[in-house]
């Protein structure tokens, strides 16, 4: 059984796509698929997570989008796998923006239509799309390549671990330590740096040869 949602990113560190890389995917992309990616790369969302939101999952009013379902590949909806799966995340300006536009061009719009669907408004093929479209932008990461990178700009954007790991939807702090951690700044181990290179390259007075 094939599913689309939560995957086995494991314990190994994270290393995400590039800003340069993901605006070059974003240039070559048709509108439609730009959308898609843009909303990845900035919400942090599952693959199973994207296709199976909902207008009414959407407040554009107070920019924020909850999630609380998934897709599987057969087309079967249901809840997260844990409870940190439910989460609000707060959007762009410009993904808000964005997202406006399509709901006006949309035949889908209702509150309980998908954001993102197939000709006929159902849920969105996952690997029809991946193989169809996103593959022949030429990317050398994933699909989920763009959770990784959504969640590598919120550190780099300087929210805290507790915050990223509540955006993200994972289990637990240590699960984000073990895949993001890396990418966390610290000024703390910076000065310490600093206090090793001192005691090691200055010279003490009276000790100069």
């Amino acid at each position: 059984m094939k599913v689309i949602g939560p995957q086995s990113e494991g314990s190994k560190r994270i290393a995400p796509p590039s800003k340069a890389h993901l605006q070059k995917l974003l240039h070559s992309a048709n509108p439609g698929l730009r959308l898609m990616i843009l909303f990845a790369a900035s919400t942090g969302a599952r693959a199973g997570e994207q296709w199976a939101t909902r207008w009414r999952d959407l407040d554009l009013d107070k920019a924020e989008l909850h999630f609380s379902r998934r897709v599987d590949a057969y087309g079967d909806e249901g809840a997260p796998k844990t409870s940190a799966g439910v989460r609000t995340v707060p959007l762009s300006a410009q993904l808000v923006s964005a997202l406006k536009s399509h709901k006006l061009k949309s035949s889908f719009s209702k509150p309980d239509d998908l954001i993102f669907t197939n000709r006929r408004g159902g849920f969105v093929g996952h690997d029809n799309l991946v193989k169809r479209g996103f593959a022949k932008l030429g990317p050398s990461f994933n699909w989920h390549g763009l959770r990784h990178f959504a969640i590598s700009t919120w550190i780099a954007a300087g929210l805290t671990p507790k915050t990223v790991q509540t955006f993200a939807g994972h289990a637990s702090l240590q699960v984000t330590m073990d895949r993001y951690g890396h990418l966390l700044p610290s000024d703390d181990h910076r000065r310490a740096m600093d206090r090793i290179a001192q005691t090691l390259f200055t010279p003490r007075s009276g000790n100069v040869e």
